[in-house]
């Protein structure tokens, strides 16, 4: 109940109490009043036809003798009359019932009007609208609804603006994947289309080794964008597990032992020995994604470079290619976009790297000059592995 409503009730409590003994008052000296006049009209009415008598009538109040005698015959001659103030204790009482009433009235209708205005809120918020603020900063039950109520407000806003974001985020994908995999496809209708018609064997073992590619780059899209649908779904939980830097590089350097040397590319490491508490298979899996695109891009030679200070663990993957233009760089991260100088990429690799890094709280930045080459850093925070 409200605290506001006991003080309003409990002061007008107090106010009509104090009203009824001002009336008591009043009344009980009127009518003392009253009983002192009778009284002086008879002593000194006796006095005057009887001066004698003033010793009797002095003892006779000090002497309290013959009070039926004396009652008989003030009621037999009504001799003293008292006025009767029975409808001004009925009137005082009609009014203090009348003001409670009035105050319980008034507190009631304030509240349904709360309730309304509670009401009203709620249906602006199933149709949308989260543009009106409730909040009240009062004591009490309702003040306390209405702020548990904003903050629930505040709560679907959020839920229904991720909604709405998801959505979108949903469906640009699904224009992505959309897009990403018609191209394979496209190329595997023609290249069917020439192995039906086509009868030199040679040409049809040409073009079946091209389907095959095709193929493999449809599983590999489908592979990647799995894992980044975990990763960004938040159903992957990271096993941090302890491993040396100098571990963790082979390991992503191991599956691309052979495009190393069919490139002719000269790959050196220079890596401190400092050990790491993170999730082996997706650091490797955004290392070797990393590295990938060093071999894609650079001319002949990749440089790893592993060190350690008080702060973090740094990694840097270096190439000497043409580099990366400014136009490209700030959105080399994003997902399917592709720079201008490799249009055969797909554009997640890096996109996942980013997202694998920054799920253990780390960080991955990019320099790169055109002509010179391209600078991959990767830091792990300490107080974080």
């Amino acid at each position: 109940m409200n605290k506001k409503y006991f003080i309003v009730n409990f002061i007008a409590i107090l106010i009509i109490i104090l009203f009824y003994f001002l009336i008591s008052n009043i009344i009980n000296n009127s009518y003392e009043q009253k009983i002192i006049d009778n009284e002086s009209y008879f002593i000194g009415n006796l006095l005057t036809k009887y001066p004698n008598l003033k010793e009797d009538i002095i003892s006779s109040y000090l002497i309290k003798d013959n009070y039926e005698i004396g009652n008989n015959l003030i009621k037999e001659y009504n001799l003293i009359t008292i006025k009767n103030n029975n409808i001004i204790i009925l009137l005082y009482c009609l009014i203090s019932a009348l003001l409670l009433f009035i105050i319980n009235f008034l507190y009631i209708r304030n509240i349904y009007k709360k309730i309304g205005k509670i009401d009203k809120y709620m249906n602006n918020i199933l149709n949308g609208d989260y543009s009106i603020d409730i909040k009240d900063y009062c004591e009490g039950d309702i003040s306390n609804l209405k702020n548990d109520i904003y903050k629930m407000t505040i709560k679907l806003k959020e839920q229904s603006e991720l909604l709405i974001k998801e959505k979108k985020y949903l469906e640009e994908t699904l224009q992505d994947i959309s897009h990403q995999i018609k191209t394979p496809l496209t190329s595997m209708y023609m290249i069917n289309d020439i192995l039906t018609n086509e009868s030199n064997e040679n040409i049809k073992k040409e073009f079946l080794i091209k389907n095959k590619n095709q193929i493999e780059r449809i599983e590999w899209l489908v592979t990647s964008l799995l894992k980044l649908s975990r990763l960004e779904s938040g159903t992957i939980k990271l096993k941090k597990e302890k491993i040396s830097l100098r571990e963790l590089i082979d390991k992503a350097i191991e599956p691309i032992n052979v495009l190393l040397e069919l490139k002719n590319i000269k790959l050196t490491k220079n890596i401190e020995d400092v050990n790491l508490n993170v999730d082996i298979n997706w650091t490797v899996e955004a290392l070797l994604n990393i590295i990938k695109n060093a071999c894609e891009h650079t001319l002949d030679k990749i440089e790893i470079i592993g060190s350690t200070n008080p702060l973090y663990t740094e990694i840097k993957i270096v190439d000497n290619g043409v580099g990366i233009s400014k136009k490209d760089i700030k959105h080399i991260f994003e997902r399917f976009y592709k720079g201008n100088h490799n249009k055969e990429s797909i554009g997640i690799g890096l996109n996942m790297s980013k997202k694998i890094i920054n799920l253990q709280n780390g960080l991955i930045e990019v320099s790169s000059k055109e002509g010179v080459g391209s600078t991959f850093i990767i830091k792990l925070y300490k107080n974080n592995l």
